[in-house]
């Protein structure tokens, strides 16, 4: 976690931990919410990674004990009060890039984790569930208020239904109504749902862990490959599986891969240890 020192200096802090890096949102005066600083800061953060292969995990984190307030509402205020053509054209900017920002998350091609604790409200509900895999305090509480301020969930709509499915998404949009930790496991939204933070840790660890058995190209694949069967014609699909597999199969890592069940030893990227700096 971002110490003392890190507060305000900067509203991104990384901290790397051997082949994972984790990604902090380090404005908790505002409880960490997507203000000007920390949103320019973690765009950049999320462009360099899309080619840092030698990341295999990345997990999204809020300090201060809260993960994200989601959009700034003294710049939503500020756009109500300006000239009307300036207004819409600044309204315009500010959801799209919300919609490139998750965009950005969803294609990176390590393995996403959020943790989320004390909450993940709009906007950080929205990073929540743009990520492969959450991880949650019990007690922690997401909600979707933008209709309680008068507005729409609008670009954060599809990572919701992607995570829990037309119905839960549509009952968390139309109601503004909060559910916690152990409710968003309930409903399959969160993955793993802690009870304290030792079994947070516990929890963080073994997802560490499972992912140091999985060959690094196979897990980029596999994120494109699931992608693709959601948004690929049939035809189109069966095409890029085909070339995606041969690819994976015939590379360095798949021919290790099989040389090592043959040999029942463990492969050569899941035999150095993930906690190691």
């Amino acid at each position: 976690m971002p110490d003392n020192n890190d507060i305000n200096e900067n509203s991104i802090v990384l901290e790397q931990n051997g082949d994972w890096l984790t990604i902090w949102f380090n404005r908790p005066e505002v409880r960490n919410a997507l203000v000007s600083d920390l949103m320019s800061q973690f765009m950049a953060t999320l462009d360099l990674l899309q080619d840092k292969k030698s990341f295999r995990g990345i997990i999204f984190r809020g300090a201060g004990g809260f993960f994200c307030a989601g959009g700034d509402l003294k710049s939503f205020k500020a756009m109500g009060q300006a000239d009307p053509e300036e207004a819409r054209e600044m309204a315009e900017t500010t959801s799209r890039e919300i919609a490139e920002m998750l965009q950005k998350i969803k294609s990176l091609p390590q393995l996403t984790v959020s943790i989320v604790e004390g909450a993940a409200m709009a906007g950080g509900f929205g990073i929540a569930c743009a990520t492969d895999l959450m991880l949650v305090t019990a007690d922690c509480k997401f909600a979707l208020t933008e209709t309680r301020i008068g507005l729409p969930a609008a670009q954060i709509a599809p990572y919701v239904v992607d995570r829990v499915g037309y119905a839960q998404t549509r009952k968390l949009m139309l109601l503004g109504s909060s559910i916690d930790g152990e409710q968003a496991h309930q409903i399959g939204m969160a993955d793993f749902v802690a009870q304290d933070d030792v079994e947070l840790e516990v929890l963080e660890n073994y997802i560490k862990e499972q992912l140091q058995a999985s060959g690094p190209q196979a897990i980029t694949a596999t994120k494109k490959i699931l992608h693709a069967s959601q948004t690929m014609s049939t035809d189109e699909y069966v095409d890029y599986a085909v070339e995606q597999f041969s690819d994976c199969l015939l590379s360095e890592e798949g021919q290790e891969g099989f040389a090592s069940f043959i040999e029942k030893r463990k492969p050569m990227w899941a035999k150095a240890e993930f906690f190691e700096e």
